[in-house]
This record gives C-alpha cells, structure tokens and sequence, in this order.
C-alpha cells in the first residue's frame, strides 16, 4: 500500500497535483493532504501525514509540484530493485530563472546508490514506512520539527548514516514556485541559517557520513579545518560562470543571492553560539 502525504498551505495548485495523482500509471492507495493552517512549517506537516497514513511505503511531493504519470511506478520499480529503504527525484523548474540556479549544481542524469547526498528532494521521495519508523524510534521524530528548511536534506543524511539505502533516480516532478528579487534573496538568507544548522549538526553527530559533496561537508578529519572559510570565500566572491544564466538580471540575483546566503549561514552559527553557551550558564 503506497500513501502520498501533500503538506500545505492552500495554494491553489494542489487541485493541480490531485489531478496528476489520479493519472498515475501506479496510483497510490492513500493521498493524505495536510494543512498547515498555523504555518507550523513543512517538517510538522510531514509527520502529521505520517501519524494519518497507513501505508507501508510513504511517498511526499508538496502542493506546488505536479508528478508526470510515471511517477510512482518509477520510484517504486528502483525501490524494489535495489531492495531500497527509500528513492529520490529531483526537479524540473517552471521558472526560467531557477531552472538555471538548479543546472549549476550538476544533478546527475543516471540511476544511482546514494552515496553523497543526492536524495533529499522533499518534493519528490519515498520511504518503506519501517525505516521511518526505525528513525522515529532513535531520536524520537522523523522530521526535525526545528528546521524549517533543509529538514528533507537532514532525514536523508540520518538514515543514509545508519545504514539505509537510499537510491536517486532522474525522474523530475514539475516545480510551479515562482521567485520575485526579494522573495529569493530572503529564501536564501533562511537557506543559509539551514546550512549552519545542518553543519553543526553533522560536527556535534559524529556519524561520519558528509550530509553532501562540497568543501563544506569534508570530515573533520580530513586535515583541513580551514575548509568552511575557503566555501564561504568563494561564495563572497562568485559565482563567475554568468552564462549559466539568461542574461545580467539573472546572473546579478543569483551572485547576490550567495552573499544572503553567506549572511544567513554567518546568523546561524553565531545563532547556535550563543544559544548554547546561554544553555551552559543556565546549567
């Protein structure tokens, strides 16, 4: 039994992505819709989905993405194959502008292990409700209700480090989000802070599994603790690759784009620093 869980907020495409379920070449037994009314964000609404499902495979997308009518089968044809705990897609974007922004981070075309973080896309993913379960079990949630980005990304990365296989397939769900100028530079100032958390994360866990690819992401051990000034240098100063983009509007939104993202990173360590030294004096 396969239940898709939409969290959202009312927008008006989740008739929509209703449709395209019904148009599925596997259609689920069960599509659970939750709404956030309270705006308690997408991880709440994820695992109220979860306590209302009854499948023993969870599949997500969320109420502005639109499956093409081979989705389910897709995932659940890689997901028995591999004899995996969970598969993931990726995106294909409406807007022009973050069509561009998503081809820069080289999602690969081909079925593979995950191996590296390339599961993750809250949007487009399932999971066999036992290795869920199993991850509720050891920490207590599923999704950690503390992020209010990322918190696909930081699930992925706890149950890749205990064991699961996970699997990313190139099946894409159609992604309607559209960015104004300020709209994307405060999404990448609160992308930022999530990044900070999940570092810390990953630093305080000791699970020696890197959340993703990237200067960022390295093992401590790995003899260069100077790695996170050298990501956050080459963000300050690029991206340079402006063809990527149609034109100097998008290039400048972009390059600006991964200035806020630096700021909303530097908020959130700081953020956590303080945090925690006011829970020691406490103590």
């Amino acid at each position: 039994m396969i239940s898709v869980i939409i969290p959202t907020i009312g927008r008006e495409s989740l008739e929509l992505c209703k449709k395209a379920l019904k148009k599925q070449t596997r259609p689920p037994e069960e599509v659970v819709v939750v709404m956030d009314h309270e705006r308690r964000g997408a991880s709440w609404a994820r695992n109220e989905g979860i306590r209302r499902s009854g499948g023993g495979v969870i599949a997500f997308l969320d109420d502005d993405c639109i499956p093409p009518p081979d989705w389910l089968e897709n995932l659940i044809d890689a997901l028995d194959r591999h004899r995996a705990d969970g598969v993931g897609g990726t995106y294909e974007e409406a807007d022009p502008f973050l069509s561009a922004v998503r081809r820069r981070r080289g999602i690969p075309e081909s079925e593979q292990i995950d191996l590296s973080g390339l599961v993750g896309a809250g949007g487009n993913i399932l999971y066999r409700r036992v290795c869920l379960e199993a991850c509720a079990k050891e920490d207590g949630f599923i999704f950690d209700e503390s992020f209010r980005i990322s918190q696909d990304i930081e699930l992925a990365w706890r149950l890749r480090a205990r064991g699961a296989r996970l699997v990313f397939v190139p099946t894409k769900v159609k992604h309607l989000r559209r960015e104004t100028f300020f709209s994307f530079l405060r999404f990448q100032f609160w992308r930022g802070k999530a990044i900070a958390d999940l570092h810390s994360a990953q630093r305080e866990r000791h699970y020696g599994v890197p959340i993703q690819k990237g200067l960022l992401w390295e093992p401590s051990d790995s003899g260069n603790r100077s790695r996170w000034f050298r990501a956050m240098w080459l963000k300050l100063l690029g991206p340079f690759d402006y063809r990527s983009f149609n034109g100097p509007k998008e290039f400048l939104l972009f390059w600006l784009s991964e200035k806020f993202q630096v700021a909303g990173f530097l908020f959130g360590m700081v953020f956590r620093t303080v945090g925690s030294r006011s829970s020691g004096n406490r103590t």
